[in-house]
């Protein structure tokens, strides 16, 4: 894995404040996913089952092209080191989001706002001119679930786009255990990794792999595993017809 490096003179670059660095970047952050649902491209999905030194014990994955208008619900058994997919239409995923199944936690618009926001200078990600984000825990935040609660603990930075905003990498983790059901699941684990494609596309540098690994442990045992996302061949399909 590839990280950013940090040795980087500000004087390279003429800075921005950071409220307008952020608002940028939510504004690119909003574009790409709305220009996202209009392409398809290649998804592949791996579960890994660890042990408690995070060593793979059983891996397991699917490989997928999403199209436009297309969706796909995933369910994970870390247990089992398992992935089932199935396809949802357009319909189907419309019905998910008005039932709340589906919320865009991972936004950077909703994002935001949850943490302490903090600039940390410029640096080079791939090469790339970029501003250096960093994000911690605010204290008492307020959540309505255990995956919010779970996301306000995280702390981290994030690597912005000096030329068109794009987030082109963020590197998470847990500072502290963080309790998801009284004393009886505890999560004292959680590292995440997310980086753009180097390369800019026509909708700037869209996503290109994700990597989540966490341990949840309990009463009669424990939970360890990782997620890794990677998506590639990003396209506008062919309007049909066009080369018959």
């Amino acid at each position: 894995m590839v990280y950013p490096s940090h040795s980087e003179s500000n004087k390279e670059f003429s800075s921005l404040p950071l409220d307008e660095i952020l608002k940028r970047a939510i504004y690119q952050n909003e574009l790409m996913t709305k220009a996202m649902l209009a392409l398809q491209y290649q998804e592949k999905v791996e579960i890994q089952k660890l042990d408690s030194s995070g060593n793979p014990l059983k891996t397991n994955s699917l490989q997928f092209l999403v199209k436009p208008g297309e969706g796909f619900l995933l369910s994970a058994d870390p247990q089992t080191g398992t992935l089932a997919m199935r396809k949802l239409s357009t319909q189907d995923i419309q019905k998910a989001q008005a039932a709340n199944m589906v919320s865009d936690y991972l936004s950077l618009k909703n994002l935001v706002p949850r943490f302490a926001i903090s600039y940390e200078g410029m640096s080079r990600w791939h090469g790339l001119p970029s501003y250096i984000i960093r994000f911690d825990p605010k204290p008492n935040q307020p959540y309505q679930s255990k995956i919010e609660k779970l996301i306000n603990a995280i702390q981290g930075k994030m690597w912005i786009s000096k030329e068109d905003y794009s987030v082109l990498c963020v590197e998470g983790r847990l500072p502290k255990p963080v309790e998801m059901a009284w004393f009886i699941a505890v999560v004292d684990k959680l590292e995440i990794h997310y980086h753009a494609s180097a390369e800019k596309g026509l909708f700037g540098h869209l996503p290109s792999f994700f990597d989540l690994e966490y341990r949840l442990k309990y009463i009669l045992g424990q939970v360890h595993a990782r997620q890794i996302i990677s998506m590639k061949n990003f396209e506008l399909p062919q309007p049909m017809g066009k080369n018959e």
